[in-house]
């Protein structure tokens, strides 16, 4: 059973404004399908539950959140899982087709997965609002030798989370993985279904980068 064989840990960036309006939603549904699943807020929550990270809330933050979030995570959680996926609270996973796969991939490589974009980083960077998947021993190189190393990974928490964080695995020797099938079709959706499905619905001239992620207000991870 790929539950037992693919063990994948969730921990999903929230706040305290949407623990009963976003987040709740998150554990009563596709939540319940992952090992485990930790709430990364600001605000501890012992109904959610949720983790109180020792950071502001708001977007030029969400880096300062992540590093916390993952130092966190190494700390307490690093033997609960092989793989481990960061999420929205507005963001849905079918972790049934995630641990599909993930089952011929090595737990052990120092690699992620997501929706790769490739403007900024020259392997490219995982969008974000599509959620993406470090390897254990991803988690490990990132915590131990990256957050805290500023020649590594940014220091302060400005700057776009997902950005960021590519930028620190390239310079780590994290390797960008590739998520599409066979028929080179993502797996990873970063916007809401009406932009994926219906067609001309963005404008043409519209460029898929950080910047318009942070302006799109729902996200969704789909794996097809």
């Amino acid at each position: 059973m790929l539950y037992n064989k693919v063990r994948v840990l969730c921990w999903v960036m929230t706040n305290p404004s949407n623990h009963y309006t976003k987040a709740k939603h998150v554990k009563a549904t596709w939540g319940r399908r992952c090992n485990s699943i930790v709430f990364m807020s600001s605000q501890k929550d012992s109904n959610l539950p949720s983790v109180a990270l020792p950071v502001k809330e708001g977007r030029d933050s969400l880096w300062a959140k992540t590093k916390a979030a993952f130092k966190y995570i190494y700390q307490n959680h690093l033997n609960d899982a092989e793989w481990f996926m960061k999420a929205d609270d507005d963001t849905y996973v079918v972790l049934e087709n995630l641990r599909y796969f993930l089952s011929d991939k090595n737990y052990k490589s120092h690699v992620f997965y997501g929706r790769r974009f490739k403007p900024y980083v020259s392997q490219g960077y995982m969008s974000g609002g599509a959620g993406y998947v470090l390897s254990k021993y991803a988690v490990k190189k990132f915590v131990e030798n990256g957050i805290d190393d500023s020649s590594m990974c940014r220091a302060d928490g400005g700057g776009a989370e997902d950005l960021e964080l590519g930028r620190c695995m390239e310079k780590l020797g994290i390797k960008a993985g590739d998520t599409r099938d066979e028929l080179g079709r993502e797996r990873f959706m970063p916007f809401i279904p009406e932009h994926h499905l219906i067609p001309d619905i963005l404008p043409k001239d519209m460029v898929l980068n950080a910047v318009v992620i942070m302006l799109l207000h729902s996200t969704m991870l789909i794996l097809i």
